[in-house]
């Protein structure tokens, strides 16, 4: 919660999935905006995890970001069954997501393969890191990034900014990226105009 967003989280029925508690998450403007559908959580089940995962949520003025991960009992049982698939690494899905309260618009960008690190900067930009061969052990990793106008939450194309020994640690200041490949630290400034 914030001086200006009010979030909250309300049983919402049972995952199909797993069988676990779902919840959804709702987001509004205060004191009297409308409620918009952030994401959804589900609970454990009896065998697997819960299908969806809504996480990293952050609050800046009048948007609320979140990754969203789908697909998490799915790859419980690939794990299970065929532990040794590569493909099991990337049964989830995640989508890096961004909605304006005010005007109900929302941004929905999916991080390919099985992301490893994840950073949004509020004033426009979302950055990723994941496999370039999902499901390769000690395969590299490419970060990619992706401007976004914050006004309109229009996106511009996606750029890939570096491969390699990738730390999962990015940051953002401002539409200032920084983040470490074997051991050395770099940056980039992004534009938020398509």
């Amino acid at each position: 919660m914030s001086r200006q967003v009010l979030v909250w989280i309300k049983h919402s029925g049972t995952d199909p999935e797993s069988g676990g508690r779902l919840s959804t998450l709702y987001a509004c403007l205060r004191p009297a905006g409308r409620s918009v559908a952030i994401g959804q959580r589900a609970a454990v089940g009896v065998e697997y995890p819960g299908n969806v995962a809504t996480s990293d949520l952050s609050i800046t003025g009048r948007q609320v970001s979140d990754l969203f991960t789908t697909g998490l009992a799915s790859q419980a049982a690939c794990f299970k069954y065929e532990p040794t698939n590569p493909l099991c690494a990337t049964a989830a899905s995640q989508t890096a997501r961004v909605f304006d309260l005010a005007t109900r618009r929302s941004l929905h960008q999916p991080l390919a393969g099985a992301a490893v690190g994840y950073a949004f900067a509020p004033t426009g930009a979302i950055a990723w890191e994941a496999p370039t061969s999902p499901g390769t052990v000690g395969s590299p990793l490419m970060l990619q990034a992706v401007g976004f106008d914050p006004s309109s939450l229009k996106k511009g194309p996606i750029e890939t900014l570096d491969t390699g020994d990738l730390a999962p640690s990015l940051h953002f200041t401002g539409l200032t990226l920084e983040w470490i490949n074997a051991g050395q630290p770099k940056s980039v400034v992004l534009t938020n105009t398509s």
